[in-house]
């Protein structure tokens, strides 16, 4: 079968762009980030990101439904799977739509696999490449001292349709530059991060929701290990500079 490498590496920029936000949401809570400490009532954004940190470091693992709707121009595409991590870099996502992509990190390597093309990104963690150091503290806290961080209202934390409660925080980019321009969190007030949403300086809109969270699964290594397919074509290090 022909594939467009052009194309093809558009698209896995896409996926991987999509891994990383994700990645970051997960990760940003294990750093030390500056912040403006708002205060409304007896809650901070330094008391809320500091809580965060809490529950993500206790946690050994955890695994949830996720879905991912990309919109930009009013044209939508929703995927939806299976994310499971565990501490402190390994992450796994099986998707139900695309049926039977996938995407896994073991901490130094991550590989997106798309069984539509028959095609394997395959992306060195460890090597120099800025947003895409996801195991590495430093180049997350690289990536988020790039945004102010605030309380996206007065009154926290806010009283979802549902009836539910949740801390609402607004990232905003600290100087004009590629990637994620705003990025908006909700997080529950056991202190989850439960939906995330990037905007780009293109119009596009990224929205990532976590539910059923279980925490402190049992998760061998092993499934955080993937074996290239021996038909598929293989594409290393798609993303060597950061977009």
């Amino acid at each position: 079968m022909h594939i467009d490498i052009k194309n093809f590496i558009k698209r896995t920029q896409i996926m991987i762009k999509k891994y990383f936000f994700l990645s970051a949401v997960i990760f940003f809570t294990l750093l030390t980030v500056n912040t403006f400490a708002y205060k409304f009532d007896f809650v901070t954004v330094s008391d809320v990101v500091r809580n965060i940190k809490k529950t993500y470091s206790d946690l050994k693992s955890y695994q949830a439904n996720f879905t991912i709707i990309s919109d930009k121009g009013g044209r939508k595409v929703t995927q939806t799977g299976l994310l499971r991590f565990k501490a402190s870099d390994k992450l796994l996502m099986d998707f139900y739509q695309p049926s039977r992509q996938k995407i896994v990190s073991n901490g130094q390597m991550m590989w997106i696999y798309i069984p539509s093309m028959n095609v394997v990104a395959e992306q060195d963690l460890m090597s120099d490449s800025g947003l895409f150091t996801s195991g590495s503290e430093a180049g997350l806290n690289r990536l988020f001292s790039k945004y102010h961080y605030r309380f996206a209202s007065k009154d926290q934390p806010e009283t979802m349709k549902d009836g539910t409660k949740m801390y609402t925080l607004v990232l905003k980019q600290k100087e004009s530059r590629a990637g994620y321009k705003t990025i908006n969190l909700w997080i529950s007030e056991n202190f989850f991060i439960q939906k995330a949403e990037g905007y780009t300086s293109s119009g596009k809109k990224v929205e990532i929701t976590l539910k059923d969270i279980t925490t402190n699964v049992d998760l061998p290594n092993g499934i955080f290990k993937f074996d290239i397919p021996a038909t598929a074509r293989v594409i290393k290090n798609p993303m060597l500079t950061e977009e």
